[in-house]
């Protein structure tokens, strides 16, 4: 689209190259105040200034939130609160200590490239001055994680609740996988729902282009890694799918893959020698017209997954997994692979 189809800016005349976005002027702008604020680490000023003079549009730029904004704390999740900003609702998501600080910039880089139909929004970073630690200000979806939402709301999901879900997350990863990245950490918690039917993608600490692959730091959710992730540390496009595979079985039956059981070296081994969860055997079994035709018939009945039954060692974050490294998980993928 020519740039001139957005008019002209009312202060300067030059073509907009956005709607209601003169480059020149905004620019103009955001460097005039660029002495009026500081995150007091030069690499995070350079970052979101830069963020800011090569926006296109609204959605695109980022800024320094002073932390004093933010009132009303209450705790999310691990890595994550929700605090009230004026009258808006955001969610802080803590710079994990393991992360390195350019890993924490990629990631805001890429959620940035995302945001809006395919990834949750974010506005800016900030800091908290207490634990003298740098977090992502983002949208807070009322919803929470998927995860949280079907343990809330799955009776009252019908199937095309259901299939709306996942159609959102299947534009967002394959949108993903269009610029030739990989998200690699890709299970229910990292997805929001903003409503019962609108889902975004988060977090995105692990993303990489294709090419690039760590065999030393395999980290993920165990029971959404794909079994060549497990036995050789390979990271695909392909993986990702697995992923969502697995979360719309998740979707379907409220339940969480492999629930009922530790998810430690043994779950490993057993996903490697093709072992699939009890419920993904039972639907396998069906015929898939007459799954669709029942959908909504069963769920009346259908005996809703309760997070208190899953097992103590059953472990749904994201966790560096050094055993996948060990001897005997390399003796198992020898024996795979004849």
């Amino acid at each position: 689209m020519k740039s001139s189809e957005y008019g002209k800016c009312e202060d300067c005349q030059q073509d907009n190259i956005g709607p209601q976005w003169c480059n020149t002027c905004n620019s103009k702008r955001f460097q005039s105040e660029f002495n009026e604020w500081t995150s007091e680490d030069a690499e995070i000023d350079e970052f979101i200034q830069k963020t800011q003079l090569t926006a296109t549009k609204y959605e695109e730029v980022i800024e320094w939130i002073p932390f004093n904004r933010f009132n009303n704390i209450k705790y999310l999740d691990k890595g994550g609160k929700i605090w009230k900003r004026s009258q808006q609702d955001v969610c802080l998501k803590s710079l994990n200590t393991s992360t390195n600080k350019d890993g924490f910039l990629q990631e805001i880089k890429y959620q940035l490239k995302f945001r809006g139909i395919w990834a949750i929004s974010i506005y800016g970073i900030t800091k908290n001055p207490t634990e003298n630690e740098y977090m992502m200000v983002m949208h807070y979806a009322i919803y929470g994680s998927l995860r949280k939402m079907l343990n809330s709301s799955f009776e009252k999901l019908t199937w095309h609740n259901k299939m709306k879900n996942l159609f959102y997350i299947a534009l967002g990863l394959a949108k993903i996988h269009e610029t030739g990245l990989m998200h690699k950490d890709f299970h229910s918690g990292n997805i929001v729902n903003e409503t019962k039917t609108s889902s975004y993608i988060t977090d995105f600490g692990l993303c990489k282009p294709v090419a690039e692959n760590d065999l030393e730091k395999i980290y993920g959710v165990i029971p959404y890694m794909a079994p060549e992730t497990l036995n050789r540390g390979e990271y695909t496009q392909a993986s990702d799918i697995y992923s969502f595979g697995m979360i719309m079985y998740e979707v379907f039956t409220s339940y969480p893959p492999y629930y009922n059981i530790p998810h430690n070296e043994e779950l490993v081994i057993s996903i490697c020698n093709g072992q699939k969860s009890h419920l993904i055997k039972y639907f396998n079994n069906s015929e898939i017209k007459k799954q669709i035709e029942k959908a909504n018939e069963l769920n009346k009945n259908f005996i809703q997954y309760n997070p208190k039954i899953t097992h103590p060692q059953a472990i749904y974050t994201s966790r560096h997994l050094p055993f996948l490294k060990s001897k005997k998980i390399e003796t198992i993928e020898h024996d795979t692979k004849q």
